[in-house]
């Protein structure tokens, strides 16, 4: 079923507007009238699309969430395999103009609506997949390298978020040898 242009354009509008009040107040300092007022949609508008504030908050990390779940296994070789630029200029496709969206979303952190924390645990079960058939191998504990690698990838999602398309030679050879400095302890034999 396609959904309705004017919908659309209004779910639009509402999460914009909660966009930009996220950059001068804090979720909880947010009313419904402030996202109503933003967004120039009368309350029973407002009620039509969403339960509340946060599940409004809430269906936006979801959709967000999804986007990245879907690109997170390439996104995740491209590390592994030292694509770096590759990884970049994927990523920035992959946000396209949702790029503020998100980087405004990183800062929210609710119970139920953590992008970040959403896009770290994506991250986590990756690394934990790919470290879990050399665990008995390794000499470090496997918790800890899934979790360098998370970090490492989200340090770069990050970077990417803030900086944009920056093609940086310099900063591509950091990467790789963050990179290979946590795959020798995965891999000790093949690196």
């Amino acid at each position: 079923m396609v959904k309705d242009v004017r919908k659309i354009k209004t779910e639009r509008d509402i999460q914009q507007a909660l966009l930009t009040l996220l950059t001068q107040k804090t979720v909880r300092q947010i009313t419904v009238a402030d996202i109503c007022q933003t967004s120039l949609t009368s309350r029973s508008t407002f009620y039509a699309h969403y339960i509340d504030k946060y599940d409004l908050l809430e269906n936006m990390v979801a959709v967000h969430t999804t986007m990245f779940a879907q690109q997170v296994h390439v996104r995740f070789m491209q590390m592994i395999d030292g694509q770096i630029d590759e990884l970049v200029q994927g990523l920035l496709a992959d946000m396209a103009d949702k790029r503020p969206a998100i980087q405004i979303l990183f800062t929210i952190h609710e119970d139920h609506a953590d992008l970040q924390a959403n896009f770290r645990s994506l991250l986590l079960k990756e690394w934990q997949r790919f470290i879990a058939p050399y665990g008995n191998a390794m000499q470090v504990p496997a918790d800890l390298m899934a979790t360098m690698g998370t970090n490492v990838q989200m340090t770069v999602l990050e970077w990417t978020l803030a900086h944009g398309d920056v093609s940086n030679a310099a900063v591509a050879d950091a990467i790789d040898t963050i990179r290979k400095a946590v795959l020798l302890q995965i891999q000790p034999a093949t690196n």
